[in-house]
């Protein structure tokens, strides 16, 4: 039984190893045998493994990830859409222009306007929450973060994002991981505006300053530094959206600041165990040039 288990948390170590590996080389060429080696597995069973960690095939996944990728540099950067596809791994703008109609249903060049209209839908609301936060960045030069981390993928507010702060948490106190300096990370990495709910996908972080290795489940990663633009969101983690829209769809276009190519982040400064939804408070990074 024991080896049984360890052959499970060392298949989900490697699998972990080449996801992170895709999620931080999608503007390069990703061929299926490098990515086997990369995880130590056979490229022959590799395809299987993957399909069902993924639930999609390895190809699929990649694709997808590239089109949504594309869908943001679109919406939040001035590139062209041929300099985009380029930047996706597309030779030839032809074929990126036909696999992101096929993801979206709409051609790259009419996405922005479809996704504004998305976002208007919701206008006022959004418009509501933001007045009563008093939303207005704080720019701040950040250093390197260490963390250990569990992904979940599903709806931000479903169980998969709960399952994976009580795996991280749990981890951490069982090998001593917490201090006073510890901080709780959440790394939204898809728009909900953009990707399927049941695909989104999430990092539950923990800062560390310990030496620790990988183990099953949990990854190890490093946060970048840089410069970010900080927004004090206040209140139930469900106005989040609320919180992305005004900042994407609002701030960032009239600020004319550009963003970097990292992630975003929320860094929680409180539980929802002991605090009120409406008292709670979350500082979300936005990473920028």
């Amino acid at each position: 039984m024991a080896s049984k288990v360890a052959t499970i948390q060392n298949y989900k170590e490697r699998v972990n190893k080449v996801l992170h590996y895709i999620h931080t080389h999608l503007d390069e060429k990703l061929e299926i045998d490098s990515l086997a080696e990369i995880a130590c597995f056979s490229s022959f069973h590799f395809h299987r493994i993957m399909r069902a960690h993924l639930n999609e095939s390895l190809m699929a996944y990649i694709v997808r990830l590239r089109m949504e990728s594309a869908a943001n540099l679109i919406l939040h950067t001035n590139l062209s859409i041929t300099d985009i596809a380029y930047k996706m791994g597309y030779d030839v703008p032809s074929s990126f222009n036909k696999a992101f109609k096929k993801r979206f249903g709409i051609a790259p060049g009419d996405f922005n306007a479809m996704y504004m209209e998305r976002i208007k839908v919701n206008y006022l609301e959004t418009t509501k929450i933001v007045n009563k936060m008093k939303l207005e960045p704080k720019f701040k030069e950040l250093k390197d973060k260490k963390v250990i981390y569990i992904n979940s993928k599903g709806d931000y507010s479903g169980r998969g994002t709960e399952i994976a702060w009580e795996k991280v948490c749990a981890f951490a106190e069982k090998n001593k991981l917490f201090g006073w300096k510890t901080e709780f990370i959440g790394i939204s990495h898809d728009d909900p505006n953009v990707t399927d709910a049941e695909r989104l996908r999430y990092d539950a972080c923990v800062t560390v300053t310990k030496e620790v290795k990988p183990e099953g489940d949990v990854g190890v990663k490093t946060i970048k530094g840089g410069r970010y633009a900080m927004f004090l969101h206040k209140g139930p983690y469900t106005n989040f959206q609320k919180t992305y829209d005004f900042i994407y769809g609002i701030w960032l276009p009239e600020s004319k600041k550009e963003l970097r190519d990292a992630p975003c982040f929320e860094k929680y400064l409180n539980t929802p165990e002991k605090t009120k939804p409406e008292n709670l408070k979350t500082e979300i990074y936005i990473p920028l040039k």
